[in-house]
């Protein structure tokens, strides 16, 4: 679960272990604002998923040449959410171009985040 609380007029995000981030109003400010979290939410499921399948096939890999961009946007004439999600992603150049496209179709397939963008769900909001 992840906890959002509003402290000396912060929105704070917390998980399990305690505070992780800042949350702010507006783009490239101290902390992330819902967009940022929500680009970040779909690169880091998308890395996750990566890592595992590299791991699982066991491939020597360095980590540091793995970078994922995430680019959320809305359609022309939408203002009530985003339409589009554009994910570019910088890979090892230890792998060759089929080992490539076939680790990109796993995370597109496992990646939790991604599949539920592309699929929808309910939301239920409620007081406690």
């Amino acid at each position: 679960m992840t906890t959002v609380k509003i402290t000396q007029g912060q929105n704070v995000i917390y998980n399990g272990a305690g505070l992780q981030v800042i949350g702010s109003t507006g783009p490239n400010l101290n902390g992330l604002n819902p967009k940022e979290l929500l680009e970040a939410a779909l690169g880091l499921c998308v890395s996750i998923s990566m890592q595992k399948k590299l791991a699982r096939d066991e491939i020597d890999y360095d980590a540091s040449e793995i970078e994922i961009d995430v680019i959320v946007r809305k359609g022309k004439g939408v203002t009530d959410r985003f339409t589009d999600f554009e994910v570019s992603l910088k890979l090892p150049s230890s792998l060759d171009e089929a080992y490539k496209r076939e680790l990109i179709e796993s995370a597109e397939e496992v990646c939790t985040i991604g599949n539920t963008l592309r699929n929808g769900a309910s939301i239920k909001t409620t007081e406690v």
